[in-house]
């Protein structure tokens, strides 16, 4: 088994109603348990996501205090944004990837209790792909990078092309650009733990789940590792 960055994100649009509220975003997140999506989805094969796209195997990885399930906060973020009777909604998810429509199973579910109803729209991989970008809720995946800086920059970065959230926030960029220049692992860890808290804050994600990758060998083979990639 090697834990990998491997993920797929509940992603937001933040240009379509109500997403552009912050308040909805967070009260989605805080709807969430990603250990028990975790141990549903995966069997508990992989590590908790933490709502903001960066992986502990990372070497930039900074560790927050948990981001725990809270519904009464839910529910007021919501009331707050003009909801206090829940919120409709659809997410789209890729039929391709059994877990990823399980994973998003698992979430509707506990979305439930902070009164978000929200439908599943399953759809085709070649269907799903022609609109990853545009859907305003959706479920996509993404590989593992190396360094959490990158899909961060790929991702969340003002007006990058695989920005599939439209997220902009101009704090946000500053902080990518400032930890993107920073050689020191351990100085650029300080900075990305106020990325992370901005995402947990003010991001497009929900992020239920790590995915760990898996081989097998026989037991004369010897110094062999599986690869994150």
């Amino acid at each position: 088994e090697a834990a990998t960055a491997q993920t797929a994100v509940a992603r937001t649009r933040v240009t379509e109603k109500p997403f552009g509220d912050p308040r909805v975003r967070k009260a989605l997140r805080l709807a969430t348990d990603p250990a028990e999506v975790l141990r549903i989805v995966m069997r508990g094969n992989g590590l908790p996501g933490e709502h903001h796209h960066v992986c502990p195997i990372h070497p930039e990885y900074a560790k927050l205090p948990p981001m725990t399930r809270d519904i009464a906060a839910s529910k007021a973020l919501l009331a707050d944004a003009g909801f206090p009777d829940g919120l409709d909604l659809e997410i789209a998810s890729n039929s391709d990837e059994s877990w990823e429509v399980a994973a998003v199973q698992a979430m509707v579910e506990q979305w439930k209790d902070a009164g978000i109803r929200c439908k599943i729209n399953v759809m085709p991989g070649a269907s799903f792909w022609d609109v990853w970008d545009k859907v305003p809720f959706g479920m996509t995946n993404w590989t593992h990078r190396p360094l959490g800086v990158m899909v961060l920059g790929l991702a969340y970065r003002t007006g990058v092309p695989w920005n599939e959230s439209a997220y902009s926030n101009p704090k946000f960029d500053a902080l990518l650009s400032k930890a993107e220049g920073i050689l020191d692992v351990d100085k650029r860890r300080e900075v990305m733990a106020e990325i992370e808290k901005l995402m947990q804050e003010d991001g497009p994600i929900v992020q239920p789940v790590w995915r760990s990758v898996f081989t097998a060998y026989d037991k004369k083979v010897k110094g062999f590792k599986m690869h994150p990639t």
